[in-house]
């Protein structure tokens, strides 16, 4: 398991995940929600400035098969704290 790589279980777990597409740089968040654990659906969240109104992954949750998903997870990434820590805080 490459911990950079976002998965099936840690979006099943936490139903929220920030992560990022490193073909395109574009970074969001993806909801999934689940009908008695059987049938699944995901939504893309994008920032205000990026909105997509054609992209229907973006206007409501898409039922997609788990196998799907996890694929498509695998080519996405984790997207990493913009925020850096001062090196003051590091040094307490």
């Amino acid at each position: 398991m490459n911990p950079r790589h976002p998965t099936f279980e840690l979006l099943r777990e936490k139903r929220v995940l920030a992560v990022v597409n490193p073909a395109s740089g574009v970074r969001f968040k993806i909801t999934l929600r689940d009908w008695q654990g059987a049938l699944w659906a995901v939504r893309v969240h994008l920032h205000a400035r990026q909105r997509e109104p054609w992209n229907p992954f973006t206007r409501a949750h898409r039922l997609m098969a788990r196998e799907r998903i996890e694929n498509w997870l695998a080519s996405l990434r984790f997207t990493r704290s913009r925020r850096r820590r001062s090196p003051v805080a590091e040094m307490t």
